[in-house]
């Protein structure tokens, strides 16, 4: 069970690198951020899966691609929250 709580943020730590440590710290003490990070994986994993698909479905790509980046700038900015609030 562990694990499974751990693959949301891995997702999130791979995209995010350099702030892999916020993120671990920010998941242990914030489930709303842990299930972004989870909406995040899922919304991943979608996109790549509809990658693949043929035929082809564009729109839903350019919709997953979209979720994608918003869930990405809500996550920085949580993590930007996060450190403000800490420094």
């Amino acid at each position: 069970m562990n694990q499974r709580r751990s693959m949301p943020i891995t997702s999130v730590m791979l995209r995010f690198v350099d702030a892999a440590e916020l993120i671990k710290a920010r998941s242990a003490s914030d489930e709303a951020f842990r299930d972004l990070c989870e909406d995040y994986r899922l919304a991943r994993e979608t996109l790549t899966k509809l990658r693949k698909t043929r035929p082809r479905r564009p729109a839903e790509i350019a919709e997953y691609k979209t979720m994608v980046a918003e869930l990405e700038d809500e996550i920085i900015q949580r993590l930007i929250g996060a450190d403000e609030q800490s420094g």
